[in-house]
């Protein structure tokens, strides 16, 4: 009995780490604000999921339910440097709260015109996602690992005269944060001879194709995340998702429409099809855009 609540308990927590970090396909994108100009998104999203894929690539009927407010902003501190801000406030049956967010610095060294073909971009990015309350990350409801990571990115964009562009993002993220000693021995009362796998680092590409105008923006994109070592969900086998390694594919786009240029709204989409200990989630986001600052 008790160890069919552990399962419960560390599955549902699985889940809702996945969907707090496999939707936002980062905070790093391929354009700047320009200095003195701030973007202000508040968002409200929606995750669901039927599914779970654990050791051995088998999956297990096992949903997942929860909502997401979020925050972000992104600040131009100079022509070449923007600052970015993240926040959110998850909603589920069993747990609310603050729970993960981030900061970012982006800078772009490179930013050539190629005539004809347009203009081509590199831009490199960074900084640190941190838990941003004291929860419990093995509690059902969680929407976070309270995982505490550093990202790389290399931003790669090419913009063609009529306003299409394509980006490529390479990233590698190392992972800071460790399992506690009180999270281990709960385990071990259900599982003497366990021995605990330590939060691994993991890579991801994404790529991204899209149309910005005056009053709207378009885009698609795939993302995917590969982790090698970590453990593997197994049925009825108490673990710690934390400790989880997590790769997956998946993709997703954005609508967006401002009738002033200084403020709008979007909706934009996510769908996991397929990985290493995660689940085949849909995401559904709304939300709006401030601009404050810059020309008027």
């Amino acid at each position: 009995m008790r160890a069919r609540f552990f399962r419960r308990l560390f599955l549902a927590a699985a889940l809702g780490g996945l969907a707090g970090q496999a939707f936002a396909q980062g905070p790093l994108d391929g354009y700047l604000k320009g200095k003195g100009v701030l973007d202000l998104a508040p968002s409200f999203s929606v995750n669901s999921a039927h599914d779970f894929a654990g050791v051995g690539g088998q999956t297990y009927p096992v949903g997942y339910k929860g909502s997401l407010l979020s925050v972000f902003a992104e600040y131009g501190l100079s022509k070449r440097v923007d600052m970015v801000g993240t926040a959110a406030y998850v909603f589920t049956a069993s747990q609310s709260g603050l729970q993960d967010g981030g900061l970012y610095l982006k800078y772009r060294p490179v930013y050539r015109d190629m005539g004809g073909a347009g203009r081509l971009g590199a831009l490199l990015g960074t900084g640190l996602s941190f838990p941003l309350a004291n929860y419990e990350p093995t509690v059902s409801g969680a929407l976070g690992q309270k995982a505490l990571v550093l990202p790389a990115r290399l931003i790669v964009q090419w913009e063609t005269p009529i306003g299409l562009f394509a980006n490529l993002t390479a990233g590698y993220n190392w992972r800071f944060d460790n399992l506690r000693e009180a999270d281990i021995a709960a385990i071990r009362r259900e599982r003497p001879d366990y021995e605990p796998t330590e939060p691994a680092d993991f890579a991801t590409v994404l790529f991204r194709a899209g149309f910005p105008a005056a009053r709207y923006y378009l885009d698609a994109w795939v993302e995917w995340q590969r982790t090698i070592g970590g453990s593997d969900y197994a049925p009825d086998v108490p673990d710690l998702p934390q400790a989880y390694g997590v790769s997956y594919i998946q993709t997703g786009g954005t609508a967006y429409y401002s009738e002033n240029g200084r403020s709008g709204f979007f909706i934009s989409g996510g769908y996991i099809l397929g990985g290493r200990n995660t689940s085949r989630m849909l995401r559904v986001t709304g939300g709006m855009v401030f601009k404050f600052g810059g020309q008027r």
